[in-house]
């Protein structure tokens, strides 16, 4: 169980269960005394350092966020699930025999996704109310559908006692947006908001998805995220093409150098790639060369967090976000400006476009006690040129999704 850290929010959602889902003295008596209601909370992410590298088998640095989705719901006895989302100020009602794609609410399928999963199986569910509230900014770039989905399945897990392991539930859940949202997104995202840590980083190898933990070892720092508001959709975007360049890329390489075997461009060095280059398609190859070099960055990075080198990070960052621009081609206007004008602060310690890129957020990693000047600088630069005003969140590494008991 999770220490109760945000009652303000479970206060409200279990005012707004009785509101919306109990009818009569008696339940909602049961709920205001007993509180058998199920409090889930479930971070958002930040990649540190390795994009686009979850879905090629290669290597990340990610940390769950104390950004939450939260949670609040109970059974309610018959084969139907009912949602409703303050955040969106919407809802959403269906039965568990009938779970089909909504087009019309893209929100409530990453929902239905995870509930398929769990049906299929061969779990034993029934109905359920829920409602969901959050102070994790859709759209940014750290990853609320991931946190929507590990929460649901955590909530599921605890309402009806079910045992399942954080590594089947990043199966389930990584399988409920590839095969039931559509968006062909590797391990990352639910990896690391299931396994956060307070204070740490994760280091992950998707090649089997082990991981293991790392202080966030950069004291007088914190992570700054700013969202430049360039909405994207990854269904709708060239997201699932990269994929397809990549597979291809291992394809036409591994009919090359047939001598070795290539699973995914994690297996290819860069004396490697240099060798087959003039035998790929430019694109492909600098697909390739990304995913390649994003990798060494990685471990790289990792050296630098193990020795509290935020310097040498900043870096990395930077070199990163050349090569997510030039080679992989997922950056914009936006992002490239963030980036640039980021990097013209003293105690900004480098930046990169955080997430698929097409929009989304930038990550940059700065000094405390700059950050309200660098949110003022920044505002007033991309207003002038973009007619906008980007988010910014300040953040720190987070414990993953658990339960919450709610206590007076």
């Amino acid at each position: 169980m999770k220490k109760l850290e945000h009652d303000n929010h479970f206060k409200k959602l279990q005012n707004m269960y009785i509101e919306k889902f109990t009818e009569g003295e008696k339940e909602r008596k049961f709920i205001t005394e007993k509180k058998e209601l199920v409090n889930i909370i479930s971070p958002g992410r930040v990649n540190i350092i390795g994009e686009h590298t979850d879905y090629n088998l290669g290597l990340s640095i990610t940390a769950a966020i104390n950004k939450y989705i939260f949670i609040t719901g109970y059974k309610n006895g018959s084969d139907s699930i009912e949602v409703y989302s303050e955040y969106l100020g919407d809802s959403g009602k269906f039965l568990l025999k009938d779970i089909t794609f909504d087009k019309s609410k893209h929100w409530i399928n990453y929902i239905k996704g995870v509930l398929k999963e769990y049906v299929e199986n061969g779990y034993k569910i029934s109905g359920f109310n829920m409602v969901i509230d959050s102070n994790l900014p859709i759209g940014a770039g750290i990853s609320s559908s991931a946190s929507l989905e590990v929460g649901v399945a955590k909530f599921i897990e605890e309402l009806f006692d079910l045992r399942v392991s954080k590594k089947r539930i990043v199966e389930m859940c990584n399988s409920a947006e590839n095969n039931f949202v559509g968006v062909n997104c590797g391990f990352m995202d639910q990896l690391s908001v299931t396994y956060g840590k307070k204070d740490y980083v994760i280091f992950i190898n998707f090649k089997d998805l082990s991981h293991e933990y790392i202080p966030f070892n950069i004291k007088g720092e914190l992570i700054l995220i700013i969202n430049s508001r360039e909405e994207r959709n990854l269904a709708h975007t060239e997201y699932n093409e990269r994929r397809k360049e990549c597979d291809e890329a291992v394809r036409l390489i591994s009919g090359i150098i047939k001598e070795r075997d290539i699973n995914s461009l994690s297996d290819i060095s860069r004396e490697l790639l240099s060798e087959v280059k003039d035998k790929l398609p430019d694109k492909i190859f600098k697909r390739a060369r990304h995913v390649v070099t994003e990798n060494e960055r990685v471990l790289l990075a990792k050296e630098c967090l193990l020795d509290g080198d935020v310097k040498k990070l900043g870096i990395i960052l930077l070199d990163s976000h050349e090569s997510l621009k030039n080679d992989y081609e997922v950056s914009t206007d936006r992002l490239d400006y963030l980036v640039r004008e980021l990097g013209k602060i003293n105690g900004v310690h480098g930046a990169r476009l955080m997430g698929a890129g097409f929009g989304g957020s930038v990550i940059s990693i700065v000094e405390k006690g700059i950050a309200n000047e660098i949110i003022d600088i920044i505002g007033r630069g991309f207003l002038k040129k973009f007619n906008d005003t980007p988010d910014f969140i300040e953040c720190l590494p987070s414990d993953g999704t658990g339960r919450v008991l709610f206590m007076d």
